[in-house]
């Protein structure tokens, strides 16, 4: 395993400054004063951002997590594999660096199994029961690209508006895949992507930004700010582009023995944020 997920943002951001095209959004308006970027710099975008999407589609890596939610602080190693669209594969280390929870994710079903409890849950992949499961409510897809260093949503160039650059020194960037709205702010120097805001159709559903850190690498923060829940993503190792097989990210419902809970019930597993 070797470096850092770089943050240059991915892709797709291909002609918003080329079309000059307008999309109408009932959330996040921008500030009046700024202004559309140059054709000439919409194509330099483009062509950094399209490099960035189209060669990173997975990872396997060891991370550090800071949890911050209800006045508490807790930190989290977790091993994780993913895939582009939607794979996610989740280990909790818990003391004497065994795994303590499983989590998975084809982007249709959610399983977990607690292995210390012996408790089995699964349930559709939806957000609300990635919240049951982990405390942070979010789609796997987003997820997945978040942790690969793009925005939650892939661009679509009819759905996108580029401003900019702000008092700050930074592009903004405005998209939309129905229900889903995101803000994005990339810098002006090197392209990459800053942070970001996610909405639906009626409010903010997540905060995320990429800080500096130690040895030149980022840290991921993910802020949910509904729940207040914040999450601190630190990248100990990793390799990009593994081959990753699919039983990985397949577990099978215990024989014997465990308890099985239905998500879709809306049951909540009594185990905590992974």
């Amino acid at each position: 395993m070797t470096g850092r997920p770089s943050l240059r943002l991915l892709a797709l951001i291909t002609g918003i400054a080329l079309s000059g095209c307008s999309y109408g959004f009932n959330l996040a308006p921008e500030d009046k004063d700024l202004v559309r970027p140059s054709r000439q710099v919409g194509q330099e975008i483009f062509r950094s951002l399209q490099e960035r999407e189209t060669t990173v589609t997975g990872l396997q890596a060891v991370l550090d997590l800071t949890v911050r939610r209800a006045g508490t602080l807790e930190h989290r190693q977790e091993v994780v594999a993913i895939e582009r669209p939607d794979l996610i594969r989740l280990e909790s280390i818990g003391w004497g660096g065994f795994t303590s929870l499983v989590i998975v994710s084809d982007g249709r079903r959610l399983v977990a199994h607690a292995l210390l409890q012996n408790l089995f849950v699964e349930g559709s992949a939806t957000p609300e029961n990635v919240a049951r499961v982990t405390g942070f409510r979010i789609a796997p897809a987003h997820l997945v690209r978040l942790l690969l260093g793009l925005p939650p949503l892939a661009i679509q160039l009819e759905k996108a508006e580029l401003y900019g650059p702000d008092h700050d020194g930074a592009y903004v960037l405005r998209a939309q895949e129905s229900p889903f709205t995101q803000r994005l702010w990339l810098s002006d120097g090197d392209l990459s992507l800053l942070r970001g805001e996610l909405y639906d159709r009626t409010s903010l559903r997540l905060r995320f930004r990429y800080t500096p850190a130690a040895h030149g690498s980022h840290t991921l923060v993910l802020e949910e700010p509904a729940g207040r829940t914040a999450v601190e993503v630190s990248y100990r190792s990793y390799t990009l582009n593994p081959e990753l097989p699919r039983e990985l990210f397949h577990i099978p419902q215990p024989s014997q023995g465990a308890q099985v809970m239905n998500l879709d019930a809306g049951v909540t597993p009594l185990f905590g944020l992974p």
